[in-house]
Protein backbone atom coordinates (compact mmCIF):
# COMPACT_ATOMS: atom_id res chain seq x y z
CA UNK A 1 0.00 0.00 0.00
CA UNK A 2 1.33 3.19 -1.03
CA UNK A 3 2.66 5.70 1.54
CA UNK A 4 1.42 9.63 1.40
CA UNK A 5 4.31 11.94 1.23
CA UNK A 6 2.28 15.17 0.29
CA UNK A 7 3.44 17.75 2.79
CA UNK A 8 0.06 19.88 2.31
CA UNK A 9 -2.16 16.69 2.99
CA UNK A 10 0.40 15.90 5.73
CA UNK A 11 -0.03 19.52 7.89
CA UNK A 12 -4.10 18.91 7.23
CA UNK A 13 -4.16 15.41 8.72
CA UNK A 14 -2.31 16.90 11.70
CA UNK A 15 -4.55 19.88 12.17
CA UNK A 16 -8.13 17.55 11.94
CA UNK A 17 -8.61 14.79 14.28
CA UNK A 18 -11.68 12.59 13.55
CA UNK A 19 -14.14 14.42 15.82
CA UNK A 20 -13.79 17.31 14.27
CA UNK A 21 -14.77 15.28 10.60
CA UNK A 22 -17.20 12.94 11.79
CA UNK A 23 -20.71 13.24 11.18
CA UNK A 24 -21.47 10.97 14.14
CA UNK A 25 -24.52 13.19 16.18
CA UNK A 26 -22.26 11.96 19.67
CA UNK A 27 -25.87 11.69 21.46
CA UNK A 28 -25.66 8.49 24.13
CA UNK A 29 -27.01 5.20 23.10
CA UNK A 30 -30.00 5.41 25.25
CA UNK A 31 -30.91 8.91 23.34
CA UNK A 32 -30.33 7.37 20.18
CA UNK A 33 -32.26 4.02 20.84
CA UNK A 34 -35.57 5.67 22.25
CA UNK A 35 -35.10 7.58 18.74
CA UNK A 36 -34.83 4.74 16.50
CA UNK A 37 -37.85 3.42 18.44
CA UNK A 38 -39.71 6.28 17.93
CA UNK A 39 -39.54 6.98 14.82
CA UNK A 40 -38.91 3.25 12.99
CA UNK A 41 -41.16 0.92 14.68
CA UNK A 42 -41.14 -1.84 12.15
CA UNK A 43 -37.88 -1.65 11.49
CA UNK A 44 -36.69 -1.80 15.59
CA UNK A 45 -39.28 -4.67 15.46
CA UNK A 46 -37.28 -6.67 12.35
CA UNK A 47 -33.96 -6.12 14.54
CA UNK A 48 -35.38 -7.35 18.05
CA UNK A 49 -36.58 -10.32 16.29
CA UNK A 50 -33.69 -11.06 14.08
CA UNK A 51 -31.52 -11.10 16.92
CA UNK A 52 -33.18 -12.05 19.81
CA UNK A 53 -35.79 -14.79 18.52
CA UNK A 54 -35.49 -18.44 18.17
CA UNK A 55 -33.09 -17.76 14.93
CA UNK A 56 -30.67 -16.58 17.66
CA UNK A 57 -30.79 -19.15 19.94
CA UNK A 58 -28.26 -21.87 20.36
CA UNK A 59 -25.60 -20.00 17.97
CA UNK A 60 -21.97 -19.57 19.12
CA UNK A 61 -20.13 -15.77 19.17
CA UNK A 62 -19.17 -16.41 15.54
CA UNK A 63 -22.58 -17.16 14.40
CA UNK A 64 -23.92 -14.54 16.37
CA UNK A 65 -21.96 -11.78 15.00
CA UNK A 66 -22.74 -13.12 11.60
CA UNK A 67 -26.46 -12.82 12.12
CA UNK A 68 -26.22 -9.31 13.11
CA UNK A 69 -24.21 -8.35 10.31
CA UNK A 70 -26.58 -9.67 8.21
CA UNK A 71 -29.43 -8.11 9.83
CA UNK A 72 -27.39 -4.67 9.76
CA UNK A 73 -27.20 -4.73 6.09
CA UNK A 74 -30.78 -5.99 6.04
CA UNK A 75 -32.62 -2.95 8.01
CA UNK A 76 -30.12 0.18 7.37
CA UNK A 77 -31.40 1.37 4.38
CA UNK A 78 -28.12 2.61 3.14
CA UNK A 79 -25.73 -0.34 3.99
CA UNK A 80 -24.89 -1.89 1.42
CA UNK A 81 -21.93 -4.10 3.07
CA UNK A 82 -21.27 -5.24 6.73
CA UNK A 83 -19.21 -6.75 9.38
CA UNK A 84 -17.97 -6.94 12.25
CA UNK A 85 -14.50 -6.44 13.74
CA UNK A 86 -13.47 -8.06 16.79
CA UNK A 87 -10.06 -6.66 18.84
CA UNK A 88 -8.23 -9.51 21.14
CA UNK A 89 -5.12 -8.84 22.78
CA UNK A 90 -4.85 -5.59 20.64
CA UNK A 91 -4.80 -7.37 17.03
CA UNK A 92 -8.27 -6.86 14.91
CA UNK A 93 -9.61 -9.38 12.99
CA UNK A 94 -13.14 -9.81 10.69
CA UNK A 95 -14.91 -12.36 12.22
CA UNK A 96 -18.49 -11.20 10.32
CA UNK A 97 -18.58 -10.17 6.92
CA UNK A 98 -21.63 -9.80 4.50
CA UNK A 99 -19.46 -10.53 1.30
CA UNK A 100 -15.97 -10.36 -0.01
CA UNK A 101 -16.21 -6.69 -0.14
CA UNK A 102 -16.74 -6.27 3.22
CA UNK A 103 -13.74 -8.38 3.96
CA UNK A 104 -11.25 -6.39 2.33
CA UNK A 105 -11.93 -3.18 3.57
CA UNK A 106 -11.32 -4.46 6.75
CA UNK A 107 -8.56 -5.86 5.71
CA UNK A 108 -7.25 -2.22 4.52
CA UNK A 109 -7.71 -0.68 8.03
CA UNK A 110 -5.99 -3.45 9.61
CA UNK A 111 -3.34 -2.86 7.01
CA UNK A 112 -2.96 0.57 8.18
CA UNK A 113 -3.96 0.17 11.52
CA UNK A 114 -6.15 2.86 11.57
CA UNK A 115 -9.69 3.83 10.18
CA UNK A 116 -13.05 4.47 10.86
CA UNK A 117 -13.81 0.88 12.19
CA UNK A 118 -10.64 0.98 14.79
CA UNK A 119 -11.45 4.70 15.90
CA UNK A 120 -14.65 3.36 16.66
CA UNK A 121 -12.80 0.53 18.72
CA UNK A 122 -10.63 2.81 20.85
CA UNK A 123 -12.69 5.94 21.24
CA UNK A 124 -16.07 4.09 22.24
CA UNK A 125 -17.68 6.41 20.14
CA UNK A 126 -19.67 5.90 16.89
CA UNK A 127 -17.44 7.55 13.76
CA UNK A 128 -20.17 8.65 10.94
CA UNK A 129 -17.81 9.54 7.78
CA UNK A 130 -18.00 9.85 3.74
CA UNK A 131 -15.16 8.81 1.67
CA UNK A 132 -14.11 12.55 1.31
CA UNK A 133 -13.88 13.44 4.72
CA UNK A 134 -12.30 10.08 5.40
CA UNK A 135 -9.52 10.80 2.91
CA UNK A 136 -8.54 13.70 5.35
CA UNK A 137 -7.99 11.50 7.94
CA UNK A 138 -7.14 7.85 6.86
CA UNK A 139 -5.42 8.71 2.94
CA UNK A 140 -4.01 5.45 2.72
CA UNK A 141 -7.00 3.45 3.57
CA UNK A 142 -9.55 5.76 1.71
CA UNK A 143 -8.00 5.08 -1.42
CA UNK A 144 -8.07 1.21 -0.84
CA UNK A 145 -11.53 1.16 0.22
CA UNK A 146 -12.69 3.43 -2.80
CA UNK A 147 -11.26 1.53 -5.26
CA UNK A 148 -13.66 -1.51 -3.51
CA UNK A 149 -16.70 1.18 -4.31
CA UNK A 150 -16.95 2.28 -0.93
CA UNK A 151 -17.96 5.99 -0.57
CA UNK A 152 -19.24 5.82 3.18
CA UNK A 153 -18.61 4.36 6.36
CA UNK A 154 -20.20 4.40 9.60
CA UNK A 155 -18.89 1.95 12.94
CA UNK A 156 -20.26 1.66 16.18
CA UNK A 157 -18.09 0.14 18.89
CA UNK A 158 -19.10 -3.08 21.07
CA UNK A 159 -18.67 -2.77 24.43
CA UNK A 160 -19.04 -6.22 26.46
CA UNK A 161 -19.07 -6.06 30.37
CA UNK A 162 -17.20 -2.48 30.67
CA UNK A 163 -14.47 -3.69 27.82
CA UNK A 164 -13.78 -2.87 24.48
CA UNK A 165 -14.88 -5.73 22.25
CA UNK A 166 -14.79 -4.82 18.76
CA UNK A 167 -16.69 -2.52 16.28
CA UNK A 168 -19.84 -2.96 14.11
CA UNK A 169 -18.82 -1.62 10.48
CA UNK A 170 -20.99 -0.63 8.19
CA UNK A 171 -20.12 0.49 4.25
CA UNK A 172 -21.93 2.45 1.70
CA UNK A 173 -21.90 3.02 -2.17
CA UNK A 174 -23.62 6.32 -1.63
CA UNK A 175 -21.80 9.33 -2.08
CA UNK A 176 -24.40 11.30 0.54
CA UNK A 177 -23.41 8.42 2.99
CA UNK A 178 -25.34 7.15 6.31
CA UNK A 179 -27.99 9.57 8.02
CA UNK A 180 -29.10 10.09 11.18
CA UNK A 181 -31.80 7.27 11.63
CA UNK A 182 -28.77 5.05 10.04
CA UNK A 183 -26.96 5.49 13.03
CA UNK A 184 -29.43 5.17 15.42
CA UNK A 185 -30.41 1.99 13.62
CA UNK A 186 -26.49 0.51 13.85
CA UNK A 187 -26.64 2.14 18.00
CA UNK A 188 -29.23 0.00 18.58
CA UNK A 189 -27.73 -3.33 16.56
CA UNK A 190 -24.77 -2.72 18.26
CA UNK A 191 -26.11 -2.50 21.97
CA UNK A 192 -28.12 -5.79 21.20
CA UNK A 193 -25.13 -7.54 19.91
CA UNK A 194 -22.76 -6.39 22.50
CA UNK A 195 -25.31 -7.95 25.29
CA UNK A 196 -25.84 -11.07 23.26
CA UNK A 197 -22.00 -11.54 23.14
CA UNK A 198 -22.15 -10.78 27.03
CA UNK A 199 -24.80 -13.57 27.95
CA UNK A 200 -23.09 -15.67 25.86
CA UNK A 201 -19.54 -15.47 27.56
CA UNK A 202 -20.81 -15.37 31.00
CA UNK A 203 -22.45 -18.35 29.76
CA UNK A 204 -19.52 -20.04 28.52
CA UNK A 205 -17.71 -19.36 32.19
CA UNK A 206 -20.84 -20.99 33.69
CA UNK A 207 -19.94 -24.39 31.78
CA UNK A 208 -16.40 -24.03 32.51
CA UNK A 209 -17.48 -23.40 36.44
CA UNK A 210 -19.70 -26.31 36.44
CA UNK A 211 -17.29 -28.44 34.62
CA UNK A 212 -14.64 -27.39 36.98
CA UNK A 213 -16.70 -28.29 40.35
CA UNK A 214 -17.81 -31.63 38.61
CA UNK A 215 -14.17 -32.44 38.63
CA UNK A 216 -13.22 -31.52 41.57
CA UNK A 217 -16.17 -33.64 42.93
CA UNK A 218 -15.28 -36.75 40.81
CA UNK A 219 -11.92 -36.35 42.63
CA UNK A 220 -12.23 -35.90 45.63
CA UNK A 221 -14.23 -39.49 45.01
CA UNK A 222 -11.48 -40.70 43.79
CA UNK A 223 -8.98 -39.97 46.57
CA UNK A 224 -11.65 -40.45 49.18
CA UNK A 225 -11.66 -44.49 47.92
CA UNK A 226 -7.99 -44.40 47.60
CA UNK A 227 -7.11 -43.24 50.98
CA UNK A 228 -9.90 -45.54 52.55
CA UNK A 229 -7.70 -48.42 50.87
CA UNK A 230 -4.36 -47.33 52.24
CA UNK A 231 -5.77 -46.94 55.77
CA UNK A 232 -7.17 -50.89 55.96
CA UNK A 233 -4.32 -52.23 54.55
CA UNK A 234 -1.85 -50.45 56.68
CA UNK A 235 -3.98 -50.32 59.23
CA UNK A 236 -3.25 -46.49 59.86
CA UNK A 237 -5.51 -43.59 60.10
CA UNK A 238 -7.25 -41.64 57.13
CA UNK A 239 -5.08 -38.34 57.53
CA UNK A 240 -2.12 -41.26 57.47
CA UNK A 241 -3.41 -42.00 54.32
CA UNK A 242 -3.96 -38.66 52.56
CA UNK A 243 -0.65 -38.11 53.88
CA UNK A 244 1.18 -40.56 51.99
CA UNK A 245 -1.07 -40.29 48.72
CA UNK A 246 0.22 -36.57 48.78
CA UNK A 247 4.04 -37.34 49.79
CA UNK A 248 3.73 -39.65 46.59
CA UNK A 249 2.12 -37.22 44.43
CA UNK A 250 5.29 -34.63 45.47
CA UNK A 251 7.67 -36.90 45.05
CA UNK A 252 7.01 -38.02 41.53
CA UNK A 253 5.14 -34.48 40.08
CA UNK A 254 2.18 -36.27 39.47
CA UNK A 255 -1.35 -34.77 40.14
CA UNK A 256 -3.14 -36.08 43.58
CA UNK A 257 -6.29 -37.54 41.77
CA UNK A 258 -3.94 -39.42 39.36
CA UNK A 259 -1.86 -40.90 42.25
CA UNK A 260 -5.18 -42.27 43.73
CA UNK A 261 -6.67 -43.93 40.38
CA UNK A 262 -3.22 -45.33 39.99
CA UNK A 263 -3.64 -46.94 43.60
CA UNK A 264 -7.34 -47.85 43.64
CA UNK A 265 -6.07 -49.64 39.96
CA UNK A 266 -3.01 -51.26 42.03
CA UNK A 267 -5.63 -52.33 45.12
CA UNK A 268 -7.87 -53.78 42.48
CA UNK A 269 -4.74 -56.39 40.60
CA UNK A 270 -3.68 -57.72 43.73
CA UNK A 271 -7.27 -58.18 44.93
CA UNK A 272 -8.27 -59.61 41.50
Amino acid sequence: MSTDTDTGEQERVGALGADDLNRASGRGTRELVTQVAAERPTAVGLVVDALTGPDAHGRDVTELLQLVARTAKATIDDCDSAGVTVVQEGTPFSSAWTDERTLAVDRDQYDVDDGPCLHAVRTGSCVRVTVAEAGELWPDFTRAATADGVLAFLACPLVVDGARFGALNLYSRSLDGFSDDDEAMATLIARIASGLVAGQQRQHRSATLISQLEEAIASRAVIEQAKGAIAVVRQISPDDAFGILRTVSQDTNVKLREVAARTLREFGALLG
